[in-house]
């Protein structure tokens, strides 16, 4: 059940960027690099290899170069869909500041782009569950009660703001 949850959230997400793609494009183009990726990782990863979240399971030297394997073997991929979407964003931007509008193109960049970003997700998914089966069952639950207080200080961070 959770898997066709999952699925099914992925394929929302992903028909809901290429809906939202026209219209966000125009307020965050995202030219010339990455301006998108805020904070003071962005989406360069952490210097060791592992994610944040995994610093205080206190993982085995075995565990820690599974997870750092695991990443590794998916970066090119992971990099390859994240230039096609920041591709398509700015072929996107640049088309809706011409004269005219074409639906064909527009259609097809935003489709383009949901794809790739539907691809990347996929592999994330894979990525993460591979991870977990890495993770003890005492570091699965540590790793699910840092996560929960993560979204909680997130939810409070954006409180009285809009969803999007």
């Amino acid at each position: 059940m959770k898997t066709l949850n999952r699925t099914l959230a992925m394929f929302l997400a992903a028909s809901s960027i290429a809906l939202a793609v026209p219209m966000t494009v125009h307020a965050d183009p995202m030219i010339g690099g990455m301006d998108g990726c805020r904070g003071s990782q962005g989406m360069r990863g952490e210097p060791d290899g592992l994610p944040r979240m995994f610093r205080n399971l206190n993982l085995s030297t075995s565990q820690e170069a599974k997870i750092a394997e695991l990443r590794k073997q998916d970066a090119v991929l992971m990099a390859e869909k994240l230039k096609v979407m920041r591709d398509t964003r700015v072929q996107l931007h640049e088309l809706l500041k011409g004269e005219t509008y074409d639906d064909t193109k527009v259609k097809a960049l935003t489709e383009q782009g949901a794809l790739a970003m539907a691809e990347m997700g996929q592999l994330r998914a894979r990525q993460h569950y591979q991870t977990m089966q890495i993770l003890t069952p005492e570091q699965r639950k540590e790793f699910d009660t840092q996560r929960e207080r993560m979204i909680s200080r997130w939810e409070q961070k954006r409180q009285g703001r809009p969803s999007s």
